[in-house]
């Protein structure tokens, strides 16, 4: 694995996978800002912690500039910030709906807009999305959320496209379960995390769920050089659960 080495904005990074994810790219040898609502460890390894409201279009745009001041320009922006609603069409807040693509889609357009021009700086670069494994399959109960995900997938591929002719790489993880509390709501649909667990051999074909220092290994890889050939895909790493629910496209 090469070091990175690279400047790094990482929005929504004080707990579960995305701060796996800052541990493991300062680890590497890259400087990082992280941006978050929450109170982050003392510990993280960032070297600043911003606070964010991944909502507010304005403080979105003036968090890239800081970072950018901060490290002297970007390399490279990855959102883990979201949110996620469960629902059926006739069982959702209306309000839920809107929610989701405000913050599951729409803040990482504004992020990605705002680091552009410090990506063609720098020469390229890279813009990493956190969307699902429920991209790229269906699943009864979390209409928010999938649809949501799913468009966030459809603009990482169009971005990629796009933003190619400047050496701008866009990928998507997509992350299956995750034991973090970001699932709660989801864990609910199956009447809360422990009985979850129970349901999960039968879910997930590798027959647990994945751990946040695997998902910092692969945001690591992605960002990185031996990643630089690589754009416009989706990072789906969910256990093998979607080979059962089979892909959407």
């Amino acid at each position: 694995m090469s070091q990175i080495g690279q400047r790094v904005l990482v929005v929504g990074g004080s707990s579960g996978m995305g701060e796996a994810g800052v541990r493991a790219l300062a680890a590497c040898g890259a400087r990082v800002v992280m941006a978050d609502r929450k109170k982050a460890p003392d510990d993280l390894g960032a070297e600043r912690i911003l606070e964010i409201d991944i909502g507010d279009d304005a403080r979105i745009s003036s968090v890239v500039s800081e970072a950018g001041e901060i490290l002297g320009g970007l390399d490279a922006v990855w959102n883990n910030a979201g949110v996620c609603h469960v629902g059926t069409l006739e069982s959702m807040e209306l309000d839920a709906f809107d929610l989701s693509f405000a913050l599951n889609v729409r803040a990482n357009a504004v992020l990605a807009r705002a680091a552009l021009p410090m990506l063609r700086r720098a020469g390229g670069g890279s813009l990493l999305f956190t969307a699902s494994a429920a991209s790229v399959m269906v699943a009864t109960g979390s209409l928010p959320y999938i649809v949501s995900k799913s468009a966030l997938l459809t603009m990482t591929r169009q971005l990629a496209l796009e933003y190619a002719r400047d050496n701008i790489r866009v990928n998507a993880l997509c992350p299956g379960w995750v034991d973090t509390p970001f699932n709660a709501p989801a864990w609910e649909m199956f009447g809360g995390r422990e009985s979850f667990l129970q349901k999960v051999p039968e879910l997930v074909p590798l027959h647990r769920m994945g751990t946040v220092e695997e998902f910092g290994a692969i945001v690591r890889f992605i960002l990185s050089a031996d990643a630089r050939f690589m754009t416009g895909q989706a990072v789906v790493v969910d256990g093998g659960e979607s080979l059962i629910k089979g892909p959407t496209r």
